[in-house]
């Protein structure tokens, strides 16, 4: 089972459990398929050209509040491709209110769940009809709602057979998603949290790259960075100035090699030693 088919059972799974027919959930599978292929940080492709982040780097600056207009941009993000401005301002608060990244899929999945009841017809065909077509086109065109909307939800009414077929064969044979339902991430707005004993929770401090934008790590480093002279803007982002602090430091210390990547050498040249946060 690859990381899509696990999506889709996790999903299929919340539907089940929430009343929604079988046919129902592959309705909505061949939707969130056909929106961002079960990708929950996709950001709208024309977006990340006119706002010059990627997927990353946008839902890393939602997150840390780096990026306010997240409500009334009109960039569509996320599983369902969430556009609207009263849609949008919904999910901010619901992710907000589970201390969730708005990138994190399992609260998407609950979010979805949660406001496709609000849309009447589609919500009613979903947890009535045994007719993967009829609930695929009834996501489209009543809850989706994208451009071209009549041509995609015949589209999207045909692809829900795969997913209804896909559904049933797993439902056969027993088989299960393997993504827990455990709570939710927090978002990457702090630096390293610590438990009673004073020792952060993520400890030690993970192999951090360009590739870690928003994560936690990334405004620990900015911090110690700024406190050795190197005055890193400390927001959690990973840009190509902080790049090239990194190499900087790496190159002064005599650090190799000199790679722009801190692992456990350059966490420990930056002071940063395994006792340093217990008491």
């Amino acid at each position: 089972m690859n990381g899509t088919e696990n999506k889709a059972l996790y999903i299929a799974e919340q539907c089940r459990k929430a009343g929604i027919t079988l046919a129902g959930a592959a309705g909505i599978l061949a939707n969130i398929e056909a929106e961002s292929a079960f990708k929950s940080t996709n950001l709208q492709d024309v977006y990340e050209v006119s706002l010059g982040m990627n997927d990353a780097q946008y839902t890393a600056a939602v997150d840390s509040g780096a990026y306010t207009r997240f409500v009334g941009d009109d960039a569509g993000y996320g599983i369902c491709q969430w556009t609207a401005s009263d849609r949008k301002d919904g999910m901010m608060k619901f992710h907000r209110a589970r201390g969730a990244s708005i990138g994190d899929f399992r609260t998407q999945v609950d979010w979805m769940l949660t406001e496709i009841k609000q849309y009447a017809y589609a919500w009613r065909t979903c947890t009535t009809s045994d007719n993967p077509y009829e609930c695929g086109y009834a996501v489209c065109r009543y809850y989706e709602i994208p451009a071209n909307t009549e041509q995609q939800a015949k589209g999207r009414g045909g692809n829900s057979q795969k997913w209804y077929d896909f559904l049933a064969a797993a439902m056969k044979s027993g088989t299960e998603s393997t993504i827990t339902e455990e709570p939710a991430p927090q978002a990457n707005t702090e630096s390293l949290v610590t438990d009673g004993d004073g020792v952060p929770q993520n400890w030690p401090p993970r192999t951090i790259d360009a590739h870690c934008s928003g994560w936690p790590e990334v405004k620990l480093l900015q911090a110690v960075l700024s406190c050795r002279g190197y005055n890193a803007l400390i927001d959690g982002l990973w840009t190509d100035e902080l790049t090239k602090k990194v190499k900087a430091f790496q190159t002064a210390q005599r650090l190799q090699p000199v790679d722009g990547v801190v692992g456990p050498g350059t966490w420990a040249a930056l002071g940063l030693s395994e006792t340093i946060f217990k008491k």
